[in-house]
């Protein structure tokens, strides 16, 4: 009983951080940079980038006492330990979401700015082309354009305490794909990685919050962190392209 109980546990709270932290904490890796050859002009067409519904909030750890003790008494204890603990998780996921809201944080506004201004530093002329984002992935198909179009997916950015983590830490996970005019070709392509577990960088720890209730206490460094690494997020993205 002892051992089934053990592993409902895992069973019972992973199944609420576990997808997150496959894609979030630990992304997948993707395909290795490739360089973009500008021959012909300088020109490109960023397409609206993807954006999440709404930043990250998670906590790898339990962050309720009947979340990480409850497991311990058996199937029962394991599905009432889960369930409060997904409602807690919820819960803080919603008001952090106010939080940045409330302050008109718009990660749509911050990386589409940095994008375009480090473009233009760089000698391109930029456009942009208004599509639907269906999902948090490329476009499978692209509208028609007379020059190349940069297809950018910020997968998820927001915070996050992973596993061998005692602070809440900015998350940055974004992918990006230039395409030819025609669609079917891969002119370059990159990722962004920001985050504890795996990265480009270590987290500035300077943005950390020890508490859940920092985040009510001092929003503004959570949207002072979110925006800076969503600038360097679009900045390294066109240089990426050179």
């Amino acid at each position: 009983m002892i051992k089934i109980a053990k592993e409902f546990q895992w069973t019972a709270i992973t199944a609420i951080v576990l997808p997150l932290l496959v894609t979030g904490c630990a992304p997948q890796p993707l395909a290795p940079t490739v360089a973009y050859d500008h021959q012909g002009g300088k020109n490109i067409a960023l397409l609206t980038p993807y954006i999440p519904p709404e930043e990250t909030m998670l906590s790898i750890k339990p962050v309720t006492t009947a979340g990480a003790v409850l497991p311990e008494f058996g199937i029962i204890g394991g599905i009432i330990g889960g369930s409060i603990e997904q409602n807690a998780q919820n819960k803080r996921q919603a008001n952090f979401t106010s939080l940045l809201n409330n302050h008109g944080f718009s990660a749509q506004t911050i990386l589409t700015n940095a994008i375009t201004r480090q473009l233009e530093a760089e000698g391109y002329t930029v456009s942009q082309i208004s599509v639907a984002r269906p999902s948090a992935d490329f476009l499978k198909s692209y509208p028609q354009s007379q020059v190349p179009l940069l297809d950018v997916v910020l997968v998820q950015d927001g915070y996050c305490i992973c596993a061998f983590e005692n602070s809440y830490q900015p998350i940055i996970e974004m992918k990006y794909r230039l395409v030819a005019a025609n669609g079917a070709t891969t002119l370059a392509q990159g990722v962004f990685q920001y985050s504890s577990a795996r990265g480009d960088q270590t987290p500035d720890s300077a943005y950390n919050y020890t508490t859940y209730s920092g985040f009510d206490a001092s929003p503004q460094l959570a949207i002072k962190a979110l925006t800076t690494v969503l600038t360097e997020a679009g900045t390294s993205t066109a240089e990426g392209l050179n």
